[in-house]
Order: C-alpha cells, then sequence, then structure tokens
C-alpha cells in the first residue's frame, strides 16, 4: 500500500510498504481523510518529546487524526459492519496495567500511540485498527469534519478539564487548530464570553469568523490589559494553553482572576518556562492542570460534531493528495494553512 513514512528528523518517502495481515481484534479500514497535526510536524523535526526522550523512534508511518471506511472485520470483532465510516483513537493501552483497569488507558506506560508510538498511522490508503478504540461516525458527516473528531477530542478535554460552564469568561491561547477547536467547544459548553489569543493575521481572521468574543493580537496587544478591559476590570475565570511557547504559559498563568482555572495542552519540547515566580500560583488560589489526549470522551464528542454544535470542517484550509503531504507538511510548519487534510 502507499504510505508517507518518516525515516529520521527532516527526512520522509511516499513509498509502498507492505501491508499487515488482519489481526483478529482488529478492523481494515480505507483511510478517506487524515489531518496534519502539529505532531506530526514535530515529528519530522526530530524534536517530538517522545524522540528526544527514547520512547518511541523512526521509521514510523505519521498520522494519528483520521476517518475511514470498514473494508474487513477480523474474527473476534462484533459491532461494526463493512461500509461503516469510523474514527479510532490514538492512546491504546494494554488492558491489563493499573491505569487500564482503572480507565486511564492513555496513561498505560506499555501503550501504543497511532502515527506516533510504536503502531503505524493514517497517512496510507489503509490503516489497521482495533476494535475496541473504534467509533462508528454517521456517513453523512463531510470527511473534513470527520477526520477532526481526534483534535476535537483534544479539545473537549481540555474545556471539560476546565470545568466551563456558561458563568465563566474563557481564554484561548493560540489561533492553530487546536485553539480554534477549544474556541468553539467553549463556546458549545455556553461559556459566557471567549477570547482567543494569537499571532497571524489569518488565523486570527478565521476565530472571528467562529464568533469568537474577543481576537487579541500578541504581537501588539498588552494582552493582560486588554483581557481586563474586555471583563470590564476583570480577568478571565480559565485560560486554555494551546501554544506550546514558555512565553505564552508564562501570559496564560498571569491572565486568570483569582480561583482561576490554567490548563496546558500544548507540548513544550523540553522549553522551560523562565522566571515566573510560583508564588502567583498560591497567592490567587489558581488550578493548574494538564491535560493529555482524550480518554473516555469520543462518543459525546462525535454526538457533538454529527449535531452540528461543533464543526471542526470551518478550520479546514487546504484538502490534499498523498503525493501532497510534502506541500501540506509546509503548510503546517509554516502556518500558511490552518488545518490541512490528506486525501489518500
Amino acid at each position: 500500500m502507499r504510505a508517507v513514512q518518516i525515516t529520521g528528523p527532516e527526512a520522509f518517502s511516499l513509498c509502498d510498504i507492505p501491508e499487515p495481515e488482519l489481526a483478529d481484534n482488529d478492523v481494515r479500514i480505507q483511510v478517506l481523510g487524515s489531518g496534519i497535526c502539529a505532531t506530526d510536524v514535530e515529528i519530522f523535526a526530530g524534536d517530538m518529546v517522545y524522540f528526544t526522550r527514547g520512547m518511541a523512534s523512526w521509521p514510523v508511518v505519521p498520522g494519528h487524526e483520521w476517518v475511514g471506511k470498514i473494508l474487513e472485520i477480523g474474527q473476534n470483532v462484533t459491532g461494526f459492519e463493512p461500509g461503516m465510516h469510523v474514527v479510532g483513537e490514538v492512546s491504546l493501552g494494554c488492558a491489563s496495567c493499573v491505569s487500564c483497569k482503572s480507565g486511564n488507558y492513555h496513561r498505560c506506560p506499555n501503550r501504543c500511540e497511532t502515527g506516533i508510538l510504536n503502531r503505524p498511522g493514517s497517512f496510507a490508503q489503509f490503516i489497521h485498527h482495533p476494535a475496541n478504540y473504534l467509533h462508528q461516525i454517521d456517513n453523512s458527516v463531510p470527511v473534513a469534519a470527520a477526520a477532526l473528531v481526534e483534535p476535537t477530542a483534544v479539545a473537549f478535554n481540555g474545556v471539560m478539564r476546565a470545568q466551563v460552564s456558561p458563568q465563566d469568561y474563557v481564554v484561548v491561547f493560540g489561533d492553530g487548530p487546536i485553539g480554534l477547536l477549544l474556541l468553539q467547544v467553549s463556546m458549545a459548553f455556553g461559556a459566557r464570553k471567549v477570547a482567543v489569543v494569537g499571532a497571524s493575521d489569518h488565523r486570527l481572521q478565521r476565530a472571528r469568523e467562529l464568533k469568537a468574543d474577543l481576537v487579541v493580537d500578541a504581537r501588539t496587544d498588552d494582552v493582560i490589559d486588554v483581557l481586563r478591559q474586555a471583563g470590564a476590570g476583570v480577568l478571565p475565570s480559565v485560560a486554555l494553553e494551546a501554544t506550546g511557547r514558555p512565553e505564552a504559559a508564562f501570559t496564560a498563568l498571569h491572565s486568570v482572576c483569582p480561583g482561576g482555572r490554567v490548563v496546558f495542552q500544548g507540548l513544550f519540547a523540553g522549553q522551560p518556562l523562565p522566571d515566573f515566580d510560583l508564588d502567583q500560583i498560591v497567592i490567587n488560589d489558581l488550578t493548574v492542570l494538564g491535560a493529555l489526549g482524550s480518554p473516555n470522551i469520543w462518543p459525546d464528542v462525535i454526538r457533538l460534531i454529527e449535531s452540528g454544535k461543533v464543526d471542526p470542517a470551518l478550520i479546514v484550509s487546504d484538502e490534499l493528495s498523498l503525493e501532497q503531504f510534502s506541500e501540506g507538511l509546509d503548510k503546517a510548519r509554516t502556518g500558511a494553512g490552518i488545518k490541512v487534510i490528506i486525501r489518500p
């Protein structure tokens, strides 16, 4: 089958690789669409934390945001049949350790992660996926939206961890795909006001089109001052950080009111947070959380997308073929695009 294979830092090829035999608990799927994620860019660049820490290694077929059509099911699989459209989770636990048995399979020390850690991904014609981590999505959902269930689930997890409610004034740091999905999901949770902080003209414009209450340009605006003015003198109650940039993390920790909640979702590639006064957290009674992956929420996210309350297709800027992967990667690396979908 045709597939993209990253062979090392700054090196990839579009090649023919053998398709594996179908395992008894797996489903064989034709990939209909797959999104290029910042994690794919980091794997290509060589600075993704799993690779720098020796947890994962090249070569790897990347891709973990995808939708496909079932072609064949393993002999132990029930509940799925050929023709269904499905999406698959990223973190695949061992099902036998303490983390898995407690429902925290995304923390499993023996886990695989599709397209990242010890399991090939979706930038290929076909993907095999365990039925236990597979979810049906209505065939009527457009490919561009269905392919982005995974990043929408990541955003959903962050908003859920922050316990966003109609009482909250939320600020999202990041105008990339996750930031724009955090905007949509926060609105779906009923947040009374949502601000987006970013540094890209076309992405900030997309935030306006998505009905952000406030758009802040981090290049020119005094972020804290603008947020305070928009809140009639009161800072946001929730900050969602999705940039992976230490300076944004620093600002996020200063951007919430006393008693506020800060959730970090960006990966910082080992970059430290310099000169931060930890007393800030105690003095202001802050709750600071990390949100990893998207465990145990996919059915809720799929229903949200099927209902139209969140439409991830609205952040798609480009749809390209597998042969155009290099072009898509460049758009993702440079920020020239917003979300690029590969249609094998």
